[in-house]
């Protein structure tokens, strides 16, 4: 049994084409070469070079598609992903069925569907291709973040350093972030093999929004601290309790920012940053609608901030804080929910 399990491991790893080609140059080189380069077997190739025979059928582990037609599913395959379009299991799957279909190949594929093994060793002969949790990205970031959209930011971001002479201990980033008091993406866990639900409890309740606001430096400073917007009709200085010292908050019916609370966040990091007509800061921010509030950019006008919006549908990959801060964040935030929930 261990010797048919080899030999039909042998077989499904190499075509009929390749061992074809396998015999010409083993003839025409060495079969010790040929065996190296094609990964087939010394023993097995020189048996065939010897027979001076053509490969026999493989039988069920003959290849469906040539080595030809694979590189055209494989090249389709790399180019969807290229575009932020990959394909699923399934829907490679399906592929697969229809092309086979529609170049008149005969398969073992039931209704036109290739199957997981086929699937398994497709992956086996291409190892850089895998299964990945892919980052939902909307139409509109693809096709904003371009070259010359990204190019303007920068040269913007260059010629107001230049002009108002901003040292880089005032330049700074600001994005505000939503987190939820409960817990919405449950960790992995352990559990019994072949159980057919995993559960976890959780709230019923979605959990009340609060929404903080952060500021780094570009000199790795961390100011001002923290701003926390409650979803609350009052407001209680025990909800401050345990924030970072000198950390500010406020209230919102819907506990997101608006253009008066980002006005009023703007007036602590004008108290904390202290800008001056010689020496402005620059203030980095998405474009949300709340940082186009008249009052607010009147406001930073004479307090001598200057603002910089990156390009729209780009803070995805331009907001740094998104990336490097609150990413993070929210993945140490559903630990510690769940476990407050545990306990």
């Amino acid at each position: 049994m261990v010797n048919n399990y080899i030999r039909k491991t042998y077989r499904a790893s190499w075509s009929e084409e390749t061992m074809k080609t396998a015999i010409v140059e083993a003839k025409k080189s060495s079969i010790k070469s040929a065996s190296q380069k094609y990964g087939i077997p010394y023993t097995t190739l020189q048996r065939h070079v010897k027979s001076n025979s053509s490969i026999k059928s493989l039988g069920s582990f003959k290849p469906v598609f040539n080595e030809e037609q694979e590189k055209i599913l494989e090249k389709h395959l790399r180019d969807l992903d290229a575009l932020f379009y990959g394909l699923s299991r399934n829907e490679f799957k399906e592929l697969a069925g229809e092309y086979a279909k529609r170049q008149n190949i005969q398969t073992p594929f039931k209704n036109n569907i290739a199957g997981k093994q086929w699937f398994k060793n497709f992956l086996k002969r291409h190892p850089d291709i895998v299964l990945r949790s892919p980052e939902p990205t909307s139409v509109a970031r693809l096709s904003a973040f371009n070259k010359p959209a990204v190019t303007r930011f920068y040269d913007l971001l260059e010629t107001i350093v230049q002009e108002y002479h901003i040292t880089p201990n005032m330049i700074y980033n600001m994005d505000e972030t939503g987190v939820r008091t409960s817990s919405t993406k449950p960790p992995k866990v352990l559990s019994v093999l072949g159980k057919k639900q995993v559960g976890m409890v959780s709230s019923l309740e979605r959990g009340t929004l609060t929404t903080v606001i952060c500021c780094c430096g570009a000199t790795g400073c961390y100011a001002p601290p923290p701003f926390f917007i409650f979803k609350r009709k009052r407001f209680q200085p025990r909800l401050l309790d345990g924030a970072c010292p000198g950390s500010e908050g406020t209230i919102s019916d819907s506990g997101w920012v608006s253009g008066a609370i980002f006005l009023e966040w703007l007036i602590a990091f004008v108290s904390y940053v202290r800008p001056t007509s010689e020496c402005k800061a620059l203030l980095i921010l998405d474009n949300h609608e709340s940082h186009k509030f008249y009052p607010a950019l009147e406001y930073a006008r004479d307090h001598n901030v200057i603002f910089l919006s990156i390009p729209p549908h780009t803070s995805h990959k331009l907001q740094l804080l998104d990336v490097a801060v609150y990413a993070p964040f929210k993945v140490a935030f559903e630990i510690e929910i769940n476990k407050f929930q545990k306990q």
